[in-house]
């Protein structure tokens, strides 16, 4: 869109003049940033000769009372204003050829009583000074074609003796003096076109002697290592190479070669690696390529002749024959678009043309022809805006064009995408999520919440700050790294330009891995209680109803992955196969594929056991089930990630109905979870293993072998955890009702028996129910017990390595006597965290809510049971009664 001042543009001073814009209508900019910047409000300021110093654009430009003097431009209207007017008055300065040497700026300008000579500028009025008078007087030396090499400005100058020859300057008068006389005496060696190629100065030249014309020259910096190179076309008129561009260690340059005329060379700074390219024009014209111009590894150039085929227009090359094309024929046929002013702006190539319909303005192209076109028409229509003298300012461009009422003026076009920072703030150690602020350098649309990838967090809320600036809130899912990530092009500029991406990573030291003991009834009461490593109670909760008293088995793991226990649950006898999964963190029935679902058929009432592990190392434990007395011995695995159905197989023969009892351990060290079987009672104490994916037989002297005597058929309990700490998950068992309390510990590497106690009165024949979790972190697993039904909620856990007593406390009331079931596991879990409350779940059988009288009995209080254990057991009977009934068929 053109601009207009807000106030009035009369100057006050030169070095204080402010410059104000309006936006008008009708003008389609790439962007509202890219805007026209009236230096002259009398006429044309015609900016030109940019270049960049300290991340400012210097050029020159006429104010009309002050002539064409030397400005700077941060790319705003108030940034934008004279640096120093060299020739005061109305007469102009011309500074010309404008060049950044090691943070100084170098160029040609003409003061005055010392004609056009060299001078520099720290971007200051006080630092831009006379560098040296080098055609003393009033004449000119009209320094030009700077380049550096080796931390020397070498240019082309005329001290009034020599010619125009080859000169060199330290940026001091004393270090500003004569190279070499190229073409010796007061004749002129006009070297120009100077170039830093890998090392050497090349550029074009004329010594005047031996017929050579203008050829390629090199020099090192001195007198005698300033030479000819080749003579690229023999004789007294010479090939005048140009134009040298390097693109990717191979310099580019367009030189006659005889009869084929002027075409594009290529050289690898060896007199044997410098040969034409290709005759892109046939005839003694050539194509005379210009304005060769590096992107991206491409060289682009404008081929100027006015072939029959194509015009004037733009080509590219990737430095042979057949990669030397056109890019696209903007005006068809033979009719011309003349590109021009050709530049790299972030690897995009802009240039002015003249497409037919627009006049010329400004276009782009990523190289291809689908992605050449019109940039800007800054002039809508036929008429042009004219843009010239194109240039990369710190990824910003910037150029003079004619606007039609304000004339030919400054314009700045931002094309830089947008950047990110991504800055955590705090929250690493405590209880608040973390939060990451988004700052994008500047305004940008579209950016969401769904563009940012979160790792070992859940996002939470996500707040629009400003246009630049948002902010989302990270809850850590873990210890350790916590890192959101926002991939490139999620978001644009109000010109298009996508953004560059950014991450962000915080540790995250939060949590505690918390020890857990979970307990459920066997009978009576269906209620599940949480307790830590020291029988303190976290938690209870029906999974089903108060009135439900089947019972309730219970297993735990991490079903959906957040690293926080999940308990499982299934009903006991009377209860339908209905199995649901609860997070332990007191929040209510997990959501999912798995979390509340119906094992088998629904009329099935004989009660489930559940057991948990990761079976297909897909990082989600998954749940195994299996009938209790009254089914048959048939396990069902079911993928904690899906729900779907890994596995399902009988353990034993499909006509033994005594029930299955299940754990899960990684008995062979593979890193995935087997499925590990006890008979129930009926069957002898047979413990088996099966591959959790497939249900075959597991091999190891572990895994198909008699717990106790083959003959005992009062059932058994089975347990894993690794015990021994070798890395294998060990095999725990214990008689059901009608045997003693006598656990046995089995290794999983060779079968031998590494535990072997009483864990309550000897006597006691209710049986014993086992589970296993380290709740000391000394690497072993640690034994769970609970007794069955006739004997209190006597929970116990014994230490893995020595059977030292690491819990003693009761589950209940110490009076109960229905029996329990125990499991253990760690969860991840904040350090400081919300209080918990209790949670009920519907019945599995009718799903009906229970009556408003039993509130009372669901919302149990937090207890911890310590009181003594003595004379517990008065229902004993011997120990010799656990060695009785029948062996299982098989």
């Amino acid at each position: 869109m053109p601009w207009n001042f807000l106030e009035d543009r009369s100057v006050r001073s030169a070095e204080d003049t402010i410059l104000q814009l309006e936006q008008l209508e009708d003008r389609q900019l790439l962007d509202a940033e890219a805007y026209l910047i009236d230096i002259n409000p009398n006429g044309n300021s015609s900016p030109n000769h940019f270049a960049e110093l300290n991340g400012t654009a210097f050029f020159a430009a006429n104010f009309g009372s002050l002539g064409t003097e030397l400005w700077m431009s941060d790319g705003t209207s108030a940034g934008t204003q004279l640096v120093k007017d060299l020739r005061s008055g109305t007469a102009s300065s011309t500074p010309k050829y404008l060049v950044n040497f090691e943070g100084t700026l170098f160029f040609q300008a003409n003061g005055g009583s010392e004609g056009t000579e060299l001078w520099k500028s720290d971007g200051t009025s006080a630092g831009t000074q006379l560098v040296k008078d080098i055609f003393a007087g009033a004449s000119s030396s009209s320094p030009k074609a700077f380049a550096e090499l080796n931390g020397t400005l070498f240019f082309e100058a005329n001290d009034g003796c020599n010619g125009r020859e080859l000169w060199k300057t330290d940026g001091t008068s004393l270090g500003t003096s004569l190279v070499a006389d190229i073409n010796a005496g007061s004749g002129s060696g006009i070297p120009n076109g100077l170039f830093n190629f890998d090392g050497t100065l090349f550029f074009s030249a004329n010594n005047g002697s031996n017929g050579t014309g203008f050829e390629l020259w090199t020099s090192n910096g001195t007198s005698g290592g300033t030479q000819l190179f080749a003579d690229l076309w023999p004789g007294s008129i010479g090939a005048a190479p140009g134009e040298f561009t390097n693109v990717d260690g191979t310099m580019f340059f367009d030189a006659y070669a005889g009869s084929l005329g002027r075409e594009l060379w290529i050289s690898d700074g060896t007199t044997t690696g410098t040969q034409l390219i290709a005759d892109i024009v046939p005839g003694a014209y050539g194509s005379y390529p210009g304005e060769l111009t590096e992107v991206n590894g491409t060289l682009f150039f404008v081929v100027n002749a006015n072939d029959a085929s194509n015009g004037t227009e733009l080509w590219k090359s990737d430095g042979t024959s057949t990669g030397t094309q056109i890019v696209k024929d903007l005006q068809a046929g033979s009719a011309s678009s003349y590109a021009s002013n050709l530049v790299n702006l972030n690897g995009t190539l802009f240039f002015t043309a003249n497409g037919g319909s627009n006049g010329y303005e400004l276009w782009q192209t990523d190289g291809t022809s689908a992605g050449t076109m019109l940039a800007d028409d800054l002039i809508p229509g036929s008429p042009s805006s004219s843009p010239r003298s194109l240039a990369n300012i710190n990824g910003t461009l910037f150029f003079q064009a004619n606007s039609g009422s304000q004339g030919i003026e400054l314009w700045v076009l931002e094309v830089t995408p947008p950047t990110l920072e991504i800055t955590p703030d705090g929250g690493s150690t405590s209880a608040d999520p973390i939060l990451f602020t988004f700052e994008f350098s500047e305004d940008v649309t579209g950016f969401e919440a769904g563009d940012i990838f979160v790792t070992n967090g859940t996002a939470g809320t996500f707040t629009t700050v400003d246009a630049n600036t948002y902010t989302l809130e990270v809850m850590p899912t873990a210890d350790g790294d916590v890192t959101v990530t926002v991939a490139d092009g999620v978001a644009e500029d109000l010109a298009g330009n996508e953004n560059l991406g950014d991450s962000a990573t915080i540790e995250s030291d939060r949590f505690d891995e918390l020890p857990r003991i979970v307990t459920g009834s066997d009978a009576g009461s269906g209620i599940v209680r949480l307790f830590d490593e020291s029988g303190n109670e976290v938690m209870s909760f029906f999974p089903y109803t108060a009135a439900f008293t089947g019972g309730v088995r219970v297993a735990a793991g991490d079903i959906n992955g957040d690293g926080i226990l999940d308990i499982v649950t299934a009903a006991g006898p009377g209860g339908g196969p209905r199995v649901q999964v609860f997070s332990s963190d007191t929040s209510p029935t997990l959501s999912g594929p798995l979390m509340d679902f119906y094992a088998y058929t629904p009329s099935i009432t004989v009660g489930l056991f559940v057991a948990v592990g990761d079976v297909n190392d897909d990082g989600f434990d998954d749940i195994i089930t299996a009938p209790d007395l009254g089914g048959g011995p048939h396990v069902k695995v079911f993928s904690g990630q899906d729900g779907s159905l890994l596995s399902e197989f009988y353990a034993y023969n499909p006509t033994f109905t005594g029930g299955v009892r299940i754990a899960a351990g990684d008995i062979d060290g593979n890193g995935t979870a087997e499925i590990i079987t006890a008979a129930g009672p009926g069957g002898g104490p047979h413990i088996r293993a099966f591959e959790g994916t497939s249900g075959m037989q597991m091999p190891g002297a572990a895994t198909n072998f008699y717990a106790y005597a083959a003959n005992v058929t009062t059932g058994v309990f089975v347990a894993a955890g690794d015990v021994n700490d070798d890395g294998l998950d060990d095999i725990i068992t214990a008689p059901d009702a009608g045997g003693g309390p006598h656990v046995k510990v089995f290794s999983s590497d060779d079968g031998s028996l590494l535990q072997n106690f009483y864990a309550y009165d000897p006597s006691f024949v209710g049986g014993v129910r086992v589970g296993a979790t380290d709740l000391n972190f000394d690497g072993f697993a640690d034994i769970l017990t609970v007794p069955g039904p006739s004997g209190g909620p006597h929970a116990r856990a014994f230490s893995g390595v020595d059977l030292a007593d690491l819990a003693n406390f009761y589950s209940g009331l110490p009076t109960n006597s229905d029996g329990l079931f125990i499991t253990g596991g760690l969860s991840v879990e904040p350090l400081a965290k919300p209080a918990s409350a209790p949670f009920f779940a519907s019945t599995p059988e009718t799903g009906s809510s229970p009556p408003e009288s039993l509130l009372s009995q669901w919302l149990q209080p937090k207890k911890a049971w310590t009181e003594d254990l003595d004379e517990l057991y008065s229902k004993a009977e011997k120990i010799d009664q656990l060695f009785s009934g029948l062996g299982i068929q098989e």
